[in-house]
């Protein structure tokens, strides 16, 4: 095999990086419409339903109020997009 000058090497070096760069975002993509697209609701709700270790019916994310809010605006956001 004939040894690349540095023209062919500068010139193939962006275009693996760019191959490499498309291959992961495939992958990200692909385990996001497999398993991701079917798990995330009953995850987010399993999360969410968490109790307290207080026992006083108050979920570990309502402890802060900075933190429910949060939740509760992406919860918000969450059932406007897809349902």
């Amino acid at each position: 095999m004939a040894a690349m000058s540095s023209k062919e090497t500068t010139f193939i070096r962006p275009l693996k990086i760019i191959a490499l760069t498309l291959a992961i975002i495939l992958i990200i993509n692909l385990s996001y419409k497999l398993f991701l697209k079917r798990y995330l609701k009953s995850t987010i709700i399993w999360c969410l339903g968490v109790a307290n270790t207080d026992r006083n019916d108050i979920m570990w994310w309502q402890t802060s109020p900075l933190l429910e809010r949060w939740i509760w605006q992406l919860v918000d956001n969450y059932e406007t997009k897809y349902e």
